[in-house]
């Protein structure tokens, strides 16, 4: 039986970006999830069922460094914890990232001001201790006052102290908190004593500082080289776009042959007229028309995601930002871009993390100007009619380069 709405809790789950706070928030509802958009803006809403108790849902916050706001996303994530966008919060799950736990340490006291129910979900512990940082998860959750649980949000396994913990939370304030007087707080806020804090629990908490690998160094010099950076860059962009091409091309192929003989043989077995010639020519080479292309599209998906989830696009946006500044962007610009080869709708969506109004709206004009997946079939087609299909300097293929 679904949870009467009057007696429902609502937990806001927050987070910097690229900690970990999605596949968190997947761990705790599991597919019970559903996207909206939040009331008054254009900002994706998510909000689940938590998996131990069905009175429990669970909103899972845009990413944000602190509550003193910056962008359009940045905002809404304090709008919505302050209770001006929708109903206040009845607790809060905040996820900190072990790796770099002085950027996300400022946000924790933060929200430790608006005398909320507060667990912690201290993510990536795992890459922390392989990276040699040792985080006394105790004595940071003595010093903050809240429970603080390591967590590896990939593993099932890994969640299980935060699930425990969000058990426990207080389903429904006796009091509701003065948000009025927390925004007060938080606007006139000293940050320099904010970051003394944050040190000084730092030098409590942190028993050794974190070394990367001496071979992530060196990578790290390497593709952010002012020079071979983008030698690389320039290698890795002609890689994807010739496997579009030619990675595609026996699925592609395939696809053709097969609503091919689809169609031969719906004509064989239906008696000629015209529901046969719309079938045939109408239906089934409407469809094998657009789903010939769905290999090129997937592969151009499917590489913008690697190299997101490698951490290669932040490093290529950060070797960009001198070149972009020249048209009036950044790097930040960078990837919105890229994501636009793919489609231009989440380009747009996208840009709505740069933090600059003039730079967003630029950006947000030349996506759809980019070669988006519905442009592809078109240059795909013109491609196959005009140039040779034949290899050039014995490894790529021309049509590829071309493309």
């Amino acid at each position: 039986m679904q949870a009467d709405a009057v007696s429902l809790s609502y937990f806001a789950l927050l987070g910097a970006p690229n900690c970990g706070k999605t596949v968190l928030f997947n761990g705790l509802t599991g597919s019970n999830a559903k996207v909206a958009n939040y009331p008054g803006v254009t900002v994706d809403k998510r909000e689940g069922v938590f998996i131990d108790d069905a009175s429990i849902h669970i909103i899972d916050l845009p990413g944000t460094y602190s509550l003193r706001t910056t962008s359009p996303d940045e905002a809404v994530a304090r709008d919505m914890v302050l209770g001006k966008l929708d109903r206040q919060p009845d607790a809060i799950i905040a996820v900190a990232d072990a790796t770099n736990l002085r950027m996300t340490l400022r946000m924790m006291l933060e929200l430790k001001m608006l005398g909320l129910p507060m667990a912690v979900s201290l993510n990536l512990s795992d890459v922390a201790r392989s990276r040699g940082l040792q985080i006394d998860a105790a004595k940071l959750s003595k010093l903050l006052g809240v429970p603080v649980l390591e967590t590896v949000a990939v593993s099932k396994d890994g969640i299980r102290g935060v699930r425990e913990a969000v058990a426990k939370l207080p389903r429904r304030l006796n009091k509701p908190v003065d948000m009025e007087t927390a925004e007060r707080l938080l606007n006139n806020l000293d940050s320099n004593a904010l970051y003394e804090q944050v040190e000084d629990i730092l030098r409590q908490v942190v028993r050794t500082e974190m070394k990367l690998p001496e071979w992530h160094r060196r990578l790290d010099s390497l593709v952010l080289h002012p020079v071979w950076g983008f030698a690389i860059l320039a290698v890795i962009l002609l890689l994807v776009f010739q496997a579009v091409y030619s990675w595609s091309a026996p699925l592609m192929d395939a696809i053709e042959a097969g609503f091919g003989a689809l169609g031969e043989w719906v004509a064989a077995v239906m008696p000629a007229g015209v529901l046969q010639d719309l079938i045939v020519n109408g239906v089934i080479a409407g469809m094998g028309s657009v789903l010939v292309f769905l290999p090129q599209i997937t592969i151009l998906f499917a590489f913008i995601l690697l190299l997101e989830d490698s951490g290669y696009l932040p490093r290529a946006a950060f070797l960009l930002d001198n070149l972009l500044s020249k048209s009036g962007l950044s790097g930040r610009s960078f990837i919105p871009l890229l994501s636009g080869f793919a489609c231009a709708v989440p380009a747009v969506m996208s840009a709505r993390t740069i933090q600059d109004p003039r730079e967003r709206l630029v950006t947000i004009l030349i996506a759809p100007m980019l070669t988006c997946s519905a442009r592809l079939p078109v240059y795909a087609l013109i491609i196959a009619a005009v140039i040779p299909q034949q290899t050039v300097w014995g490894v790529f293929n021309l049509q590829g380069l071309t493309l």
